[in-house]
């Protein structure tokens, strides 16, 4: 009997030049292949939105885009799709704020555009000299650990 290739598209096997029940076996066994492809692609948990709302830190604020950069990578987002899903990472009040002082949608927007407007609205601005304060008056207490200071 002559060789026969895989009825799975872009797949490249091809049976070698024997009996009639050896092949059929060696393309069943061959599909199973396939099937287990498909499988552990179906395995993979969707990635989580990062979620974002008034009076943060500036260090929340850091995670936060580097939790927005893994999402947009992570989910292929171009275009205006990265800011809608940028919009829908606020929670509602600070959606209806985004809303009311842009003075409408913000979706015809920049991606720019739009983290700026949230960073001004979500981000508690920090005096350097009070956190150095605050710094300078830490104290370890007796039984605490350094790493835990």
């Amino acid at each position: 009997m002559p060789s026969v290739r895989c009825p799975i598209p872009n797949c490249e096997y091809v049976t070698d030049d024997l009996d009639a029940a050896i092949v059929a076996a060696l393309i069943t066994a061959h599909s199973a292949v396939h099937s287990q492809n498909n499988f552990a692609a179906a395995k993979v948990e969707k990635v989580k939105r990062p979620t974002l709302s008034t009076a943060g830190t500036s260090e929340e604020w850091q995670y936060f885009l580097s939790r927005c950069a893994d999402y947009v990578e992570a989910m292929k987002l171009v275009g205006k799709d990265k800011v809608i899903q940028l919009l829908e990472c606020c929670d509602e009040p600070l959606r209806k704020d985004l809303t009311r002082s842009a003075g409408g949608s913000l979706t015809n927007k920049t991606e720019e555009e739009v983290i700026a407007a949230i960073k001004r609205l979500a981000v508690r601005e920090e005096n350097t000299t009070v956190a150095r304060v605050a710094l300078h008056n830490m104290r370890q207490d007796r039984e605490e650990p350094v790493r835990n200071f």
